[in-house]
């Protein structure tokens, strides 16, 4: 509170508005992150807005969000809140004509950058992290989707 940055949703408050509950919750705290405005209203809504349509032109789909640190970082407010260098979001789908994958990697600052700018394979968002985004998808599936990535398909 105070600090300049907006809290940020992980998981957008507009993918849970079915119900009153989930769109409750998606306000939690756990489910926040300090982030500069002009990036959480910016390109990180954007990213938001454009998950949200590939969720419903293919029907069914992964995502995967979270924070990078980079470094210390800049500590707010009492409880000292590391804020974020970049953020992550990891997007897969295994069920429509083109099984796929993609990621992004976003700098925690205002961009006017197109979003393709930022898309890269799950693998080097993997290396970045040090995460294994979808360890339960058979090895061949998995290095075949996670290796490559193709934004054309996601239009």
């Amino acid at each position: 509170k105070g600090s300049g940055y907006d809290r940020g949703h992980l998981a957008p408050a507009a993918d849970f508005g079915w119900t009153k509950e989930g769109m409750s919750e998606s306000f939690y705290m756990s489910n926040m992150s300090p982030q500069e405005a002009e990036f959480n209203r910016g390109i990180w809504k954007k990213l938001e807005e454009r998950v949200r349509d590939w969720a419903r032109s293919n029907n069914e789909i992964y995502v995967v969000t979270g924070p990078i640190y980079k470094g210390k970082g800049e500590k707010i407010g009492k409880n000292k809140v590391v804020v974020p260098d970049q953020y992550f979001k990891v997007i897969l789908e295994l069920n429509g004509k083109e099984v796929k994958g993609i990621g992004f990697i976003l700098d925690n600052k205002k961009s006017s950058k197109d979003l393709s700018a930022y898309a890269m394979s799950i693998d080097e968002i993997e290396k970045s992290t040090g995460l294994d985004f979808f360890p339960s998808i058979p090895d061949p599936l998995e290095n075949k989707i996670e290796s490559t990535y193709n934004y054309s398909l996601w239009k």
